[in-house]
């Protein structure tokens, strides 16, 4: 089904204007440098290798082949096996059928009457959407034999959404929320044969379902799933289903158990605080029973390590919980490097006998907060300074559980730290707790997120504490879990005291079912309590991603999509200059979310898409709107021209895709000075074109943006930057050198050495020494650079190598300028010009030209917008006599009257790109990408292309952007210049802005000189 018109959930969110300027927050503005420069030199730096895209996919075969045998030995367990181990009864054959009419009278679900479909356990569906509120039915029978004098639980891993739970024909309980583990005490309704059936109910997410946001409902749910396998419904960024998608199974356990183990480390006091939950099945005190407690080391051969054995006077009926600090030093710290466990066995016994046994793993880790030193914020592991690199994960991870394919579950966290992560954002849900494990056992850190999306639902504001303490309880043993949040992008809903106020649009379409932001700030605090009495030692982020800022306690985060969803967070230009976006003064910040839609690589096109997604030969014309809930038809065109066929728009989605993921992670890293973690959205796909921002695919095949991620990610790295990408020969080029250190060591005494050269020699070389402070940038200095001689358009390669102080190379990276020769435009045309903005333009050039008076005939006419009217007559004249008259923008804006015709320009959201039209003979000089990524001089920063598009009648485009529609002849173009006859002669209208562009942009003068001679 292709998408006809422009409606996507997650891109009107991103586009829509947010209150992100307010009295208690701050744009972030660039550090303040202190030029220095870089000296001559005779030292040459290597050429820097560029490697092919099928170089990289076997390069990164083998290094990935490497992380295997390197983690291998971490995987490993060396603890003896428990004493005791509990009975289990897997059960994972089941019915099910979606409710019918029929089940109003339960007897007949229960009687397993009517209609049903077999299921094997994991099973997680549809439908979604406006048809997503449903009730299903899971059903099976099962013996078992109860064993005399035990308990017998029943256990469910994990149900989405809501479950009521049925064991012969007795409601057991039920539980809401989709990802927390739950159980039932059966052993009295438990017999040979039983019937086992779930209720399961799915309801609207809070956050509204995609076809329509009004329809929101009470489901404690983000826009994170596994989804499910159907390319119209399950495949797309995380459709809201349900179903039991985890574990179900019967245990045996002791009247006396251990329900929970959680491990405290204190690395500072050489200690653990071990808390054990004891859960008693009598309805008496039980008295004089003992725990055993013993620690082992885990993943590598060292024994037990500990063991203490504690008399317990009492326990009562049900949940008990008691803690002990027991010293611990002979550890290894767990660091993602050298992930270390352990593993803490407590043994519960009476009177001789042993009656439970329970194991925990964990790591000997801290991870913590500074929030005292100004800027607040700073991240520490091990109390050693951290920044996290990372990506988010939106499924692919839980269907390898799903799959029980775990060897991809290793590999999917291998990837990432081939791509040089530390962290995983484990985005808007808790997952399986398998995914905990591995992440343990390889070194990942992560981030976990409650799954509110945008709002809270005011009713719901109790049941989302409750899944908080959950959420915490799930993770909390793991040394990978390192912080948590709370909602995702929220929204402003605020009762303001200004009728007029924007926030009150916001009040009147939500706040009758949502929380107020004043609000919802209460559950922040609430929540926090809920974090703090499972685990004291949480680092706690409130929102992920805050569109209504600031957030009132704790470190704030921004979302930046500003190479997608246009100038979103933060214009392009600005970001690479070194602002962001305005955040709660005070603090440092993390950036949660950034990326842009690349498509899934050809292959895997052709092996799951449906057919009538693709083209029937790969040449002929497509586009990507055909497939569902794309992108790309919709947002290129502000960064990349329409393509023809399907690999032209699969090779240019994926070129500007890896271009973003360069530069805005290369412009991240320049300021982690206050920007202590970012996540690129995302790395892995959990399907084919579920959320194609992805940089590698659902196969595991890395797109290019993998690979310009990995290397933007390398610890410690040298950086060039520049603002001017095309230059003239003969021009005087800055470009700043920048020492990127994400790792925890000062580097002392390096050199780097900047060469620049073409394909056929070198001209000239600087060289610095250089040091850089730990989990920090530094400004190490600037190359002036005078362009040489060269042919026109050719390329010229700055190539800049990092050396430490005993001469062996770090790193190496390549900026490539496009170098042009100037023109000169012949002197036969008898030019004039009107206005100050032409007047400049004429000077820029360098241009013969004479002001324009009415008694004076010329061949070509240069005029600002504004002096059209008091000079129309005469203009008029001469245009019909064959005269060109070029209109260009001036003091005010865009608008005037020309015979019949009505030229007027509307604003719209700045642009970096814009198209050429190849069809007309002008514009076939241009190459597609000529008017992108310009120079503002005005700024001093790469700046915007265009800010407004023209309206008028019969104008040919020359220049245009796009409309973000799609109507039945195709995508609307938004000229941005374009020409028609009129008389003899012609007019020619140009949106263009010049002001600080003109004489600094080649592409653009040879432009304004084309239409000067058109």
């Amino acid at each position: 089904m292709a998408q006809d018109t422009f409606a996507d959930l997650f891109a009107d969110l991103a586009l829509t204007e947010h209150p992100g300027s307010n009295d208690q927050v701050q744009e972030v503005k660039p550090p303040v440098l202190e030029k220095q420069f870089f000296q001559p030199s005779n030292e040459i730096a290597d050429p820097t290798a560029e490697l092919s895209y099928q170089e990289k996919l076997k390069q990164f075969e083998n290094e990935l082949q490497k992380l295997r045998m390197k983690y291998a030995p971490f995987l490993e367990n060396h603890v003896p096996e428990p004493p005791l181990e509990r009975r289990r009864l897997s059960l994972t054959e089941f019915q099910f059928r979606y409710q019918t009419e029929a089940d109003y009278e339960f007897t007949n679900v229960l009687n397993g009457l009517g209609e049903w479909e077999q299921v094997t356990i994991p099973d997680y569906r549809g439908p979604a959407g406006e048809d997503g509120k449903w009730t299903g039915y899971y059903r099976t029978e099962f013996k078992f034999e109860k064993t005399p004098g035990k308990r017998v639980y029943l256990v469910f891993k994990g149900v989405d959404y809501a479950a009521d739970v049925y064991v012969n024909n007795k409601c057991v309980g039920r539980h809401e929320g989709f990802f927390a583990p739950f159980e039932f005490d059966v052993t009295e309704l438990i017999q040979e044969h039983n019937v086992l059936v779930v209720e399961v109910k799915n309801d609207y997410p809070t956050l509204g379902v995609q076809e329509n946001q009004r329809l929101d409902g009470d489901k404690i749910y983000a826009a994170t799933g596994p989804g499910w396998d159907d390319p119209e419904s399950g495949w797309h960024h995380c459709p809201p289903g349900a179903g039991i998608y985890n574990q179900v199974y019967l245990e045996e356990r002791a009247d006396l158990f251990v329900h929970d183990v959680f491990i405290r480390p204190d690395i500072d006091r050489h200690s653990i605080e071990v808390w054990v939950d004891l859960s008693s099945s009598s309805d008496q005190v039980v008295e004089d029973f003992k725990f055993e407690l013993s620690v082992w080391a885990r993943n590598y051969d060292g024994g037990q390590l500990l063991t203490e054995k504690i008399d317990v006077p009492y326990t009562g009926p049900g949940l008990n919980y008691y803690r002990y600090r027991l010293p611990f030093s002979d550890y290894r710290l767990w660091e993602p490097d050298q992930p270390w466990l352990y593993t803490a066995r407590v043994k519960v016994a009476k009177d001789g006998e042993l009656l439970d046994s329970f194991d925990r793993n964990f790591g000997m880790r801290k991870f913590h907060q500074d929030e005292e030193a100004e800027p607040k914020g700073t991240l520490y592991l091990n109390n050693r300074p951290i920044i996290l690199r990372g990506a988010n994960e939106m499924g692919h991870l839980q269907q390898c559980v799903m799959r029980g394919d775990f060897e991809q579950l290793i590999d999917d966290i291998l990837i990432a730290k081939l791509a040089n992560m530390n962290y995983y954002r484990i985005t808007q849900r808790p997952v399986q707790e398998e995914i905990y494990d591995y992440l343990d056992m390889l070194g990942m850190m992560h981030q976990c997120d409650l799954p509110l999306f945008g709002t809270l639902r005011r009713n719901q504001f109790y049941e989302a504490i409750k899944q908080v303490g959950e959420m915490e309880r799930l993770i909390r043993s793991h040394p990978s879990s390192i912080m948590v949040t709370f909602i995702n992008e929220p929204v402003a809903i605020r009762k303001h005291p200004d009728p007029k106020h924007k926030y009150n649009r916001r009040y009147r379409e939500k706040a009758h079912r949502h929380l107020f932001r004043q609000e919802l700030e209460y559950f922040f605090a609430a929540a926090r309590k809920a974090i703090a009495l499972e685990n004291p030692d949480r680092v706690v982020k409130n929102v992920e991603g805050d569109y209504d800022p600031p957030t009132l306690e704790g470190m704030p985060d921004f979302h930046c999509y500003c190479m997608w969803y246009t100038n979103h967070g933060v214009p392009l230009g600005k970001l690479h200059m070194g602002y962001l976006p305005a955040v709660k003064q005070g603090w440092k910040v993390t950036c949660g979310e950034y990326g842009t839609e690349g498509l899934d690589n050809y292959p895997v096109m052709e092996k799951y898409y449906p057919r009538e997604w693709l083209p029937e030969d790969e040449h002929e014309p497509w586009q990507p709107n055909r497939i569902v809930r794309a992108q790309t038809y919709s947002m290129h065109g502000d960064w990349y021209p329409e393509q023809s066929s399907i690999r032209d728009w699969i090779a240019a989605s994926q070129e500007h895709q890896a271009l973003a993921t360069k530069l805005m992670t290369d412009a991240f890293r320049r300021r982690s000075d206050l920007l202590v973690g970012t996540a690129v959205h995302l790395l892995i796909d959990a399907w084919p074109s579920g959320w194609m921002k992805a940089l590698v695919d659902v196969d595991r095949v890395p797109k290019p943006a993998y690979f310009a991620y990995q290397e933007s990610l390398v610890p410690v790295r040298v950086n060039l930057r520049s603002d001017r990408w095309k230059v003239y020969c003969g021009d005087q080029a800055d470009l700043d050198v920048w020492l990127l250190n994400d790792t925890a060591e000062d580097l002392r005494d390096c050199k780097v050495i900047v060469t620049v050269r073409d394909d056929q020699r070198i001209y000239q070389s600087f060289d610095k020494t250089i040091t850089g402070k730990a989990v920090s940038p530094t400004y190490t200095g600037t190359v002036r650079l005078k362009v040489p001689q060269v042919a026109d358009r050719s390329l010229l390669y700055l190539d800049a190598a990092l050396y430490s102080s005993t001469g062996e190379k770090i790193n190496q990276e390549r900026l490539t300028l496009e170098v042009f020769q100037k023109h000169a435009l012949p002197k036969k045309m008898k030019t004039v010009y009107l206005g100050a903005a032409a007047a400049d333009l004429v000077s820029r050039l360098e241009l013969s030209a004479a002001e324009f008076k009415n008694d004076l005939q010329a061949d070509v006419i240069i005029a600002a917008a504004e002096e059209i009217e008091e000079h129309r007559a005469e203009l008029i004249k001469q245009v019909e006599k064959g005269a060109h008259l070029l209109v260009i923008r001036g003091a005010q804006p865009l608008a005037f009257k020309f015979g019949e015709n009505c030229f007027t320009a509307k604003s719209m959201n700045p642009v970096y790109f814009a198209a050429v039209n190849r069809e007309s003979e002008l514009m076939q000089q241009f190459k597609p990408d000529d008017f992108a990524y310009f120079y503002s001089a005005l700024h001093e920063q790469l700046d915007f292309t265009a800010d407004c598009y023209l309206l008028g009648s019969d104008l040919e485009p020359l220049v245009y952007t796009y409309q973000k529609v799609n109507e039945p002849g195709g995508k609307p173009k938004r000229i941005i210049a374009g020409t028609t006859k009129y008389g003899s002669g012609r007019v020619t209208v140009c949106g263009l802005p010049l002001a600080g562009k003109i004489g600094f942009n080649p592409t653009l003068d040879r432009f304004m000189q084309a239409l000067v001679q058109f």
